[in-house]
């Protein structure tokens, strides 16, 4: 009986998915459930897979969802609904490494203290060639993570690991109550920034959360999407960020609807100033990107304008993450 649930969760990735599924198909290990949730695509991504799976025959389950309910809620589903004692989830428009499954599920069960395993990404572009750059987020060593969490630092990691199960949902899993309905859907937004985070707590537990540091993932960046959510994701990090520090008080966590109602107006409008200057380095990025250098340049210094403290610790950070 398999320990291990690999689970997909697509909307309308039909462009994508076969590409992921035949990465997943290579793995060295193959000892994994398969799942895939379906969030109530309205494109071919179900017809792929159907059509997939009968030209290269592997047990799967695909569970289809009646309506759109998001990331967060799928991946919420999976801790919820499978039996395994771990999950990794792979995004619908990546593809890992050959490698990734054994390396991780290899250094995970090698340390009964790790609770959670990541890698490195590496980029690539909507057509699936490779692009400069990476991710390479969080800690490599045990010592590292404990040091970080007693800090009450967040705990960043790139969605791409392994992680306990039962120790997830022990401090909440993925967390889809408490917030507003429609979109946008904060809870969406750093959703498993939120989990390593509350994870982050056991570390008085001796337990830790560590990276492998190889990439055994592809990533695609969708260099067309010039812009996101910036000011919601500023306020689910402050959102996040404030729970851990109560929950280290042992006081009880805000929901993000209660955060939010309680955030002062001064500053709730210096995070909109941040997210201007966000929204702007980003599409200057993608237009320099793109050789449209007078526009690029504009975008660029009108962010610099808008908030030159937050666009340098901003480039900062991009430098260290991205080497």
């Amino acid at each position: 009986m398999s320990n291990l649930t690999l689970a997909v969760c697509m909307y309308n990735a039909e462009r994508y998915i076969e590409e992921t599924l035949r990465s997943i198909m290579v793995q060295t290990m193959q000892d994994f459930d398969l799942l895939i949730v379906n969030d109530c695509s309205t494109d071919k991504s179900v017809e792929v897979v159907k059509r997939f799976f009968l030209e290269y025959p592997r047990q799967y389950e695909l569970v289809n969802f009646e309506v759109n309910r998001g990331l967060s809620a799928g991946r919420r589903y999976v801790e919820e609904h499978v039996s395994t004692r771990y999950i990794l989830f792979v995004d619908a428009d990546d593809c890992p490494h050959p490698t990734l499954v054994e390396k991780l599920y290899g250094k995970i069960t090698s340390d009964t203290e790790l609770m959670a395993v990541g890698c490195h990404l590496e980029y690539m572009d909507n057509e699936g060639q490779k692009m400069q750059g990476g991710i390479y987020l969080g800690e490599t060593t045990k010592e590292g993570f404990y040091e970080k969490a007693a800090k009450e630092k967040l705990i960043f990691m790139q969605p791409t690991a392994i992680y306990d199960r039962e120790l997830a949902l022990r401090v909440g899993g993925h967390n889809v109550t408490g917030f507003p309905e429609g979109k946008p859907r904060y809870q969406d937004l750093c959703e498993d920034l939120d989990l390593w985070t509350r994870m982050s707590d056991l570390y008085v537990e001796g337990k830790a959360i560590v990276v492998v540091p190889e990439q055994l993932c592809r990533y695609r960046k969708h260099e067309s999407a010039m812009s996101s959510n910036s000011l919601g994701m500023l306020l689910r990090m402050r959102h996040i960020k404030t729970n851990l520090k109560r929950r280290r008080r042992g006081e009880p966590e805000l929901s993000f609807i209660d955060f939010r109602s309680q955030m002062a107006k001064g500053e709730y409008r210096k995070l909109e100033k941040e997210a201007r200057a966000a929204d702007s380095l980003r599409r200057a990025y993608y237009l320099l990107r793109s050789r449209h250098w007078a526009t690029g340049v504009k975008s660029f210094l009108t962010s610099i304008c808008s908030n030159p403290g937050y666009i340098a610790d901003k480039i900062k950070h991009n430098f260290l993450k991205h080497k």
